[in-house]
């Protein structure tokens, strides 16, 4: 149990007002890091004492560097950054705008830079430490009405494995996490859709929607002593569907059907 033991350290959740970031504050919370939450929102529900909210957007430089310097501030250092914030994208390709394409890529790809390198900027005089990017399945696998969603995921991988190779030398390990379909407030919409619903678990080797504690497992290896030689890695959690292809011609007429 030692190897997965992260008790003590500090953690970064970014997203955490619900969803998988909320329930990755509550899981980290719960094996003893000491964890600061952040999200443009409120978290309803409330965050369990003592994990500390501070309202942040990612988009933006100056409140992510404000983020880390008062994380510091109260604890002394950060161990883990994990960015989890994003928004969704749901327009076809040529409805998409210019506003709703910037707005998906300065959450869901700038986002994670910014609070890359931030917490990379304390992580290298301290001796090291652990980012933990939020990627998707659709990281690797192409989605209808989701052309920027889509591209922005694809940005997260590409930053893990650039960041993985420049700060290995600093002893900062990079790794991603690519969910598939979670039973998130972000995909509450398509999931009341029995038309939506309906092809993504006939897609999904397991059958269902996964429940957002069960991403915490994944954190928690990656940010414990357990995953000490990885880095660059992206692992997936989403119960075979890129194992089996994603979309095959059995499931793709679902789609199409509510374009």
């Amino acid at each position: 149990m030692e190897l997965f033991d992260i008790s003590g350290r500090v953690v970064v959740v970014t997203g955490a007002a619900g969803g998988l970031g909320g329930a990755i504050a509550r899981g980290l919370d719960r094996v003893g890091a000491k964890v600061v939450a952040a999200d443009v929102h409120e978290p309803k529900p409330p965050l369990e004492d003592p994990i500390a909210f501070l309202r942040t957007d990612v988009s933006r430089r100056s409140e992510v560097d404000a983020l880390i310097e008062e994380t510091c501030r109260r604890f002394g250092r950060i161990d883990v950054m994990v960015s989890n914030a994003a928004v969704g994208g749901g327009a076809a390709a040529e409805k998409e705008t210019e506003e709703g394409w910037d707005q998906v890529m300065d959450v869901n790809a700038k986002g994670p830079f910014l609070c890359a390198s931030a917490s990379a900027r304390k992580m290298i005089p301290q001796g090291g430490g652990c980012i933990i990017n939020i990627a998707s399945v659709l990281s690797f696998l192409g989605h209808p009405t989701a052309v920027s969603y889509c591209a922005s995921k694809g940005a997260v991988a590409q930053l893990t494995r650039t960041l993985a190779i420049e700060w290995a030398k600093y002893k900062i390990r990079v790794n991603a996490i690519a969910p598939g379909f979670f039973r998130t407030q972000l995909n509450a919409g398509m999931l009341a859709s029995q038309a939506y619903l309906k092809p993504i678990i006939a897609k999904t080797p397991l059958g269902r929607i996964a429940e957002p504690d069960e991403i915490v497992g994944t954190v928690i290896y990656l940010a414990s002593d357990a995953s000490s030689f990885m880095t660059g890695s992206i692992v997936v959690v989403d119960g075979g569907d890129l194992a089996a292809g994603g979309y095959t011609d059995q499931t793709l007429p679902y789609i199409y059907d509510i374009l």
